[in-house]
């Protein structure tokens, strides 16, 4: 038990190093996206925003190859000295190394992304799944330690491998960041409802429907994570949605260029995200069961309530009332939706009332 404890220890110290070093990597990432967007005349590969992404992959390999051989024993195959949950680290790493070259060719032969392209550009995208495969590794150890202890239930995340949820999500905000609820000036902006068939009027909804869309992927961006944590315990982790909230909605504000609305909605979202995390510590176990999607649809309906008040508080509510408690109604369907379909579970709704006292189920993995 001594042995397996300090092995514990050691493994989440591993993870927590290979986390860092993906911090790192995340926030270069968003360094280079503000150097694409404030600095248009950005037309080499060979920049210094690319160097801190690419250093720190080369950090990221060291530690990784450190890592490896640590754990080989003597005559053992360089493959199978791989520790449980590093071998999606390794192929993150050749594929990154890959994905590179293949970058460095598509723009000099096509030269540099100047707007939305950026973001869905082929070899970007591919970057961007070997950075998903490497953040996961806390993930993947810790699935793997449950595995290895013999149990059978869901797995325990440790303090890295929540670490590496809210980094990939913040990942994920960098790749949606052009349907971003906190990019977009929103409700703020003014809005004339223009009667069916008048002339213009989808060009002045357009803006209003990119809005309500942001609205509902940026809700999925941030309970999504949420949920998949709160599968693996009783209790959501202390902070996680405020953690989900700093990284999925400060970025991607400082990436744009930290624009007063901008700011101003991030705030509101932030101070309501605590207010959440609070009330999260003292709900009963009963409301993270079968209430789990009122629970989640109350959290949506508070962030984005607290971005209204900011920027009523700041600047002012130009949408009609329908309009933006529409926004928040719908967001709280879609956040009650994740929650309902995370839980379900064919076949077994019974169980509680017949074996633990009525007891609500566990939430099952996303």
């Amino acid at each position: 038990m001594l042995e397996t404890a300090r092995n514990t220890r050691t493994d989440s110290r591993r993870d927590l190093v290979t986390e860092l070093l993906g911090l790192w990597l995340v926030l270069a990432v968003f360094l280079d996206g503000w150097a694409h967007i404030n600095l248009p005349s950005l037309e080499t590969f060979f920049t210094p925003w690319h160097a801190a992404l690419y250093s720190g992959m080369l950090a990221t390999a060291a530690w990784t190859a450190v890592v490896i051989w640590r754990n080989r024993t003597p005559g053992q195959p360089q493959l199978q000295a791989i520790p449980p949950g590093y071998r999606g680290t390794a192929a993150g790493v050749a594929l990154f190394a890959t994905a590179g070259g293949l970058d460095l060719l598509w723009h000099e032969l096509l030269g540099i992304e100047v707007s939305l392209d950026a973001l869905v550009s082929p070899t970007h995208l591919l970057l961007g799944f070997s950075l998903f495969l490497i953040l996961g590794t806390a993930v993947r150890s810790a699935r793997a330690a449950v595995r290895a202890a013999g149990h059978t239930g869901n797995l325990r995340l440790t303090p890295a491998a929540i670490f590496a949820v809210v980094l990939m999500t913040g990942l994920g905000a960098f790749f949606l960041i052009y349907v971003s609820a906190f990019v977009r000036p929103g409700p703020t902006a003014l809005f004339t409802p223009t009667p069916f068939g008048s002339p213009g009027r989808n060009q002045s909804e357009l803006p209003v429907v990119v809005t309500l869309a942001s609205y509902l992927l940026t809700t999925a961006l941030i309970i999504a994570p949420f949920l998949f944590t709160l599968s693996t315990a009783r209790r959501p982790a202390r902070g996680i949605v405020t953690l989900l909230v700093l990284v999925a909605a400060w970025l991607p504000v400082a990436m744009i260029g930290l624009h007063p609305y901008s700011i101003a909605g991030a705030a509101g979202a932030t101070i309501a995200a605590i207010v959440a995390d609070l009330l999260l510590t003292r709900i009963p176990d009963t409301w993270l069961g079968r209430r789990l999607p009122a629970v989640t649809a109350g959290i949506a309906a508070l962030l984005w309530t607290g971005q209204l008040v900011a920027f009523a508080v700041t600047d002012a509510i130009r949408w009609p009332v329908s309009l933006w408690l529409g926004a928040v109604v719908l967001s709280a369907a879609v956040a009650a939706g994740l929650a309902l379909l995370s839980s379900w579970a064919p076949g077994r709704s019974a169980r509680p009332e017949q074996g633990d006292g009525g007891g609500s189920p566990a939430v099952g993995s996303l």
